[in-house]
């Protein structure tokens, strides 16, 4: 019997940025460990910048016999739009959906007849089941974590338990990337946007996050679990040594969670001499630092670290439910400029019955602190979180498409559309437009062009502000 043909896609959109897909890379080495009955190939359009006219021509030159699909909230319209493509160009195959946007939306999804199967939630283990079953022709519908249909109707049987031993799973499948589209491509590779090295790849250490924002959904659950230190630097050493890989930044949602294993990380890196430049463009929640790990963390080559303060208001820090320790994060900002690393933060205006003055004493917190860069978003209600139901239950229009990310769309604040927008401008101005951290900027980061190009694209966010309009 011949290998069945699966075609793992990540659509393209407009988000600027297109790290390595490891959803899609993780669910290929996991499938290829279990059964070997499958030729596997990933094609990441958004690397690619590839227009559905190209994406359709690959689907063609590929013939895959299954299709599965990846999707954020923001390209969720994309999904869909290559679902469509993919039965259009091919003879039946069989379409399957997985990622956050079909994890928090099966139902919606669902309803679209271009897509055959939903994968919710972590997918390895789901996604391997449902295709030895489709390949043999045996019974799916007892898979838990899959939705389908059974004479029209949505059928989903509930969720399993996430995997508790992840290094039971195998490294993603690099080889099926071209790692070149991410060293050169026309977009950035990493969510940091001053990386100081152009072999640079991302890397998640761990899943889960015990906290509980309401803004925040995360496919992974709410259990911390963690790969051991020895795999990590398994994966790493792996990455240098067939890659040349020089920067790592790690994508965990709470790195430093279990500290102990955060300074294993570190140790381990400078045991092998690994040489990388780090960075965590989040991950690491400020009021779990201190400066042992800071210093740790500076030791194994890390340059650049950014916080998620998201707002100074100790009633919207508990409103939101992170409940950060903002006395304790103002500190460990000001440690870790003084260790020479460069800090930033993201910040969050726009919350359920937030103010002008809560807003205002956000914007003055990030123009006085130590820190290198900011990022102000506007809150924006996802499905699968619980700021979508208080959205709801306030009775704002929140739509299925999220394609105003970034901009006034959905408004649950205190104030006014207008008004919100303008206060966004207020804080890259205020923030941006200061000599002194533009030469603290300068100083440190070593790639200037790179530094150039996103001074623009805040001046722009700064400027133009009827941009920011939904």
């Amino acid at each position: 019997m011949n290998k069945s043909r699966l075609l793992l896609i990540r659509p393209n959109s407009s988000i600027e940025i297109a790290p390595p897909p490891l959803g899609l890379m993780y669910i290929a080495s996991y499938l290829r460990n279990k059964q070997d009955e499958f030729d596997i190939k990933i094609l990441d359009s958004r690397v690619k910048d590839l227009s559905f006219e190209e994406i359709e021509e690959c689907i063609k030159d590929c013939q895959p016999e299954y299709i599965g699909i990846t999707s954020m909230h923001v390209d969720s319209p994309e999904l869909h739009k290559v679902a469509q493509i993919s039965k259009s160009v091919m003879k039946d195959p069989v379409v399957i959906a997985g990622g956050p946007y079909p994890t928090s939306g099966y139902k919606q999804v669902m309803e679209d007849s271009n897509i055959d199967f939903c994968v919710v939630g972590e997918g390895e283990i789901p996604f391997a089941e449902l295709m030895k079953a489709l390949r043999y022709g045996l019974d799916y519908e007892n898979i838990r974590d899959v939705a389908f249909r059974i004479d029209g109707e949505m059928v989903y049987n509930g969720s399993r338990e996430l995997i508790s031993d992840l290094d039971s799973i195998p490294i993603p499948a690099w080889e099926l990337i071209e790692m070149n589209d991410y060293f050169y491509g026309k977009k950035r590779s990493l969510e940091n946007p001053v990386q100081i090295h152009k072999r640079a790849v991302s890397v998640i250490s761990s899943r889960g996050c015990p906290y509980g924002c309401t803004y925040c959904h995360n496919i992974f659950g709410k259990k911390f679990r963690a790969r051991s230190p020895e795999n990590v630097i398994k994966e790493l050493k792996y990455l240098v040594d067939k890659y040349s890989i020089q920067e790592i930044e790690f994508l965990d949602d709470t790195f430093n969670y279990d500290k102990e294993r955060a300074c294993g990380i570190c140790d381990l890196i400078i045991e092998e001499k690994l040489k990388l430049g780090i960075c965590f463009s989040n991950g690491l929640r400020a009021d779990r630092m201190d400066e042992e790990l800071i210093i740790k963390l500076k030791q194994a080559g890390t340059y650049r670290i950014n916080y998620g303060i998201e707002s100074t208001s100790a009633r919207m820090q508990k409103s939101m439910g992170k409940k950060l320790n903002l006395i304790h994060a103002k500190d460990i900002i000001e440690k870790t400029f003084r260790h020479k690393i460069l800090c930033g933060a993201f910040f969050m205006i726009g919350f359920p019955t937030e103010t002008e003055d809560e807003i205002l004493e956000t914007i003055r917190f990030a123009a006085e602190s130590k820190l290198h860069t900011a990022v102000f978003n506007i809150v924006t209600p996802f499905p699968g979180t619980r700021l979508y139901k208080q959205a709801e239950e306030m009775g704002s229009n929140v739509g299925k498409s999220f394609s105003t990310v970034g901009k006034v769309s959905v408004n649950m604040s205190a104030v006014s559309n207008e008004k919100l927008a303008k206060l966004r401008v207020i804080a890259y101005r205020r923030f941006y437009f200061n000599v002194t951290r533009c030469w603290r900027l300068f100083v440190r980061v070593p790639r200037k062009l790179i530094l150039f190009k996103n001074f623009i694209e805040v001046a722009r966010v700064s400027l133009l502000k009827k941009e920011l309009y939904g």
